[in-house]
């Protein structure tokens, strides 16, 4: 079940992440119900190298759904091991942005937020299925 479920989340962070891309080189403030999407998405911090930090984020997911559907297919648990460490890079930036958000932004983006849930998630399932679960026995 939790396997599965990271699937899912993958695929709702790259969308969350891919529809964030899109707006920005559309030129675009999507809709937002906390008013705070425009200051964040706009502000310095929304690049890296001066690449879209919703770009990076839609290849992470991209990235982390190629992962899980080669796990389903072979059934080779370093996947999910790369998947997990892939995962702990996630929850940097998450913790990273959130705290720009509050602390340096002091302004929230729904869709921001989101995506660090989502990626959030991503790492504690990720952990709770290789250690976690005693039906598991980690080959090396």
């Amino acid at each position: 079940m939790a396997r599965a479920s990271l699937v899912v989340l993958a695929v709702v962070g790259f969308a969350d992440a891919t529809y964030l891309t899109v707006e920005h080189f559309a030129n675009a403030i999507p809709p937002c119900t906390i008013h705070g999407c425009e200051t964040v998405l706009s502000s310095a911090y929304s690049y890296i190298f001066g690449i879209p930090v919703a770009l990076l984020g839609s290849l992470y997911y991209f990235v982390l759904l190629v992962i899980y559907l080669l796990y389903f297919e072979a059934k080779d648990v370093r996947a999910l091991n790369f998947a997990l460490h892939l995962s702990v890079l996630g929850l940097i930036c998450d913790i990273w942005f959130v705290s720009l958000q509050a602390f340096i932004i002091h302004a929230w983006c729904q869709y921001c937020l989101l995506s660090a849930a989502v990626s959030t998630v991503i790492f504690v399932l990720s952990y709770w299925s290789l250690f976690g679960s005693p039906k598991i026995k980690l080959e090396k």
